[in-house]
């Protein structure tokens, strides 16, 4: 799966079986007024996108801005914020000096705590 048919599109792979990982989706395409974002749960894959393991898109969603690299985690939603106009006035705080450290703990926790907060529980495990 790729971004050929619109340069312009940005690729998000998350995890489709979190529901806490669904809300945050649903909620952010209602803020993408142009399309910019094809939203895509990992487990309708062929096959992991290049340079990724299954067990890295288990972990973390990632972002394919078209530019041959993937984007993880805290860094793909501070990209985001590029690309969601409603999000473009928080965008400076998300690159604000030590921001990565902080996001990267926040997301780092609610990823791995991701099933417990949404209630559901893990496919599989």
């Amino acid at each position: 799966m790729n971004n050929a048919g619109n340069e312009h599109q940005w690729l998000l792979y998350y995890d489709g079986d979190c529901g806490l990982c669904d809300r945050a989706k649903r909620w952010l395409s209602k803020m993408d007024f142009f399309n910019f974002i094809v939203w895509i749960p990992y487990q309708v894959l062929e096959s992991s996108p290049q340079g990724l393991s299954w067990n890295d898109l288990a972990l973390a969603a990632y972002l394919d801005t078209g530019q041959g690299r993937l984007i993880r985690g805290f860094y793909a939603f501070r990209m985001l914020a590029l690309r969601l106009l409603p999000l473009i006035p928080l965008a400076p705080i998300f690159w604000f000096p030590g921001m990565n450290l902080v996001g990267e703990a926040v997301y780092g926790w609610v990823a791995s705590n991701r099933f417990r907060l949404s209630g559901c529980h893990r496919v599989g495990g």
